[in-house]
């Protein structure tokens, strides 16, 4: 797994049909750290993460790995991205153990076994390997979250996203998944970036957060400083 040190979004800019969604943003996520982008529904959040992974471009700026411009030098980039999608988004017409090998078997990475067995074991880590033969239909919201979340850990990615990874969640599943990624924190090998709206959820996981508001980042600090900020976003707390 290759070492960064610096993902940057850079004056970033964004419109869809004449409105501006983002406007000038500029945010540093810092390798092996969990990075929060915390605001309101409809602020711009998920088009940020879409960027950083590449499936939108930017109308301005630049966004960046170590200086080096994330679209001009993707052929040459070897670092691995994956995205968790706030559906979850798995293929219902798959079982568990096939949703998260698909990336594999489609690029023929080692033998079936060796796909399955790498499979099994982040299941296994993510207290779901019983649900393997399931379909995405028998599962909760929390356990098909889980999914997901294998299907991009199996990958090894060196950045995770996470586009509202405790939507429609209750408590105990917002709790697995934050222990989820404290865990991955843990193992010192991978940078999470979190949008979400739940205020709570971000101070439990987070290192750094960025708030989000009206399309523009107008806070970014460890988890005292925002605290302390009085921003009125924050009052619920």
């Amino acid at each position: 797994m290759k070492k960064f040190r610096l993902l940057k979004v850079d004056e970033v800019t964004k419109g869809f049909n004449g409105k501006t969604v983002l406007e000038r943003i500029s945010c540093e996520f810092f390798n092996n750290e969990v990075h929060v982008i915390l605001g309101k529904s409809g602020t711009g959040k998920s088009v940020l993460l879409k960027m950083i992974i590449g499936l939108i471009k930017p109308d301005l700026g630049k966004i960046s790995i170590d200086d080096q411009d994330l679209f001009e030098n993707a052929k040459e980039n070897d670092l691995i991205l994956s995205y968790i999608f706030q559906s979850s988004a798995l293929l219902n017409s798959l079982t568990v153990i096939d949703n998260v090998t698909i990336f594999l078997d489609e690029h023929n990475v080692g033998s079936k076994q060796e796909r399955v067995t790498k499979a099994y074991g982040i299941l296994s880590d993510l207290g779901i390997q019983d649900a393997a033969n399931k379909m995405p239909s028998e599962l909760s919201g929390g356990m098909r979250k889980r999914v997901a979340i294998a299907r991009s850990l199996i990958i090894s990615p060196d950045i995770l996203l996470y586009d509202e990874p405790t939507a429609e969640l209750d408590p105990i599943n917002t709790k697995i998944i934050s222990q989820i990624i404290d865990k991955l924190r843990d193992t010192n090998t991978i940078t999470q970036v979190v949008v979400t709206h739940d205020i709570a959820f971000a101070y439990s996981i987070a290192d750094k957060i960025s708030i989000l508001e009206d399309g523009k980042i107008i806070l970014t600090g460890d988890k005292d400083a925002i605290k302390n900020s009085k921003n009125a976003l924050l009052e619920p707390i």
